[in-house]
């Protein structure tokens, strides 16, 4: 998926990406319709709480549509400022755009914004777009060579930073 994401330039539809990584794998051409309906089923990770600590303003942004950007945001239990979506972007992360986007919105100067990454490749891509970079790693396989970027394993560690309570 994330290939796709980063071979299509400008957005195409979400949904259109998933059909087709779904065909290619074999899946079963009811899939992207069941992982869709069953969106709204999916809990946030649990550490998300911890966003609830920040005093400072954040945001979400995503490689989702907008309508699940959204619905992801409301479900988080969280109160970002706003929850910005590829589609919205126009780009898919890790392009430069989507991530200037969301520190225009917040008002922010890239270099004074952290942006805290599920994987490598928005890390990179966020850091590439001079924002400071951190990334919670969730799964073995997304570690990172590149030693400027803080590696976390939850976001209660990074919020106890930002607090200055690590």
């Amino acid at each position: 998926m994330t290939a796709r994401m980063m071979d299509a330039g400008a957005y195409v539809p979400y949904e259109h990406l998933v059909s087709e990584a779904a065909a290619v794998t074999g899946l079963p051409p009811e899939a992207p319709s069941e992982l869709f309906l069953r969106w709204q089923e999916m809990e946030p990770w649990p550490d998300a709480v911890a966003l609830r600590r920040l005093t400072l303003p954040y945001a979400f942004v995503t490689n989702c549509s907008a309508e699940l950007a959204d619905f992801a945001a409301r479900r988080s239990g969280t109160d970002p400022r706003f929850a910005l979506s590829a589609e919205e972007a126009g780009r898919y992360k890790p392009h430069p755009a989507i991530y200037l986007d969301a520190c225009r919105r917040l008002g922010t100067a890239p270099e004074r914004t952290l942006f805290v990454a599920g994987s490598p490749y928005d890390a990179r891509g966020a850091g590439g777009a001079g924002l400071v970079a951190a990334l919670v790693v969730r799964r073995s396989d997304h570690r990172l060579a590149d030693a400027d970027i803080p590696v976390a394993t939850s976001l209660h560690d990074v919020v106890d930073a930002i607090d200055g309570t690590a």
